[in-house]
């Protein structure tokens, strides 16, 4: 299993890492220096994860990239360059979140505009190294590393913890506090 911490508070990203046998992963999520979202991993968190072999994979949604309604290609490139001046190449990725969001940088419409960004990065120095690197390389050592640790913990005996949500803390439940009050069905 992957640790994704795309969702979690700066505390726990710390604790996270720091306990992890395995590098954990940010799926969707940007450079906190550049955009004040929560969403956004902030710089010492960044220096952690290039300690630990993880990844920040660069999300794509405006309100993640420049705080607003609106970003751009050359958004999105800097927050890239921010997470690869911070971290290092080795550490960045792109997690664009084409599947859940509503808004796209001006240029970055869809994948199609992958070549636009890389061409964008390549005439800001970066090698096409650096761009196989950030397109999937980084992403699939990543994967190599978490399934090392796996397979270490499994010669050592220890095998995966599987704890069931019972059905009686699911099945009927309703957490909307609205209709309770109106007392809809």
């Amino acid at each position: 299993m992957m640790v994704d911490l795309s969702h979690v508070s700066v505390p726990t990203m710390l604790d996270a890492m720091s306990v992890s046998k395995a590098p954990v992963i940010f799926s969707h999520s940007s450079a906190h220096a550049l955009c004040n979202s929560s969403r956004n991993v902030p710089d010492h968190a960044l220096k952690l994860l290039a300690q630990s072999g993880g990844i920040v994979m660069v999300s794509f949604y405006p309100h993640f990239i420049s705080c607003g309604e609106k970003s751009t290609l050359e958004d999105v490139v800097a927050h890239i360059n921010h997470v690869r001046k911070v971290a290092g190449i080795d550490y960045v990725g792109i997690g664009a979140g084409y599947d859940g969001i509503n808004l796209t940088p001006t240029g970055l419409e869809d994948v199609s505009k992958y070549p636009e960004l890389f061409a964008e990065l390549l005439a800001k120095g970066w090698i096409e190294r650096d761009i196989q690197k950030l397109a999937g390389l980084n992403l699939i050592r990543v994967f190599k590393a978490v399934e090392q640790v796996r397979d270490q913990m499994a010669a050592e005996g220890m095998e995966p913890l599987e704890e069931e949500i019972p059905n009686e803390d699911i099945i009927g439940r309703d957490y909307c506090r609205l209709k309770q009050q109106i007392g809809a069905p």
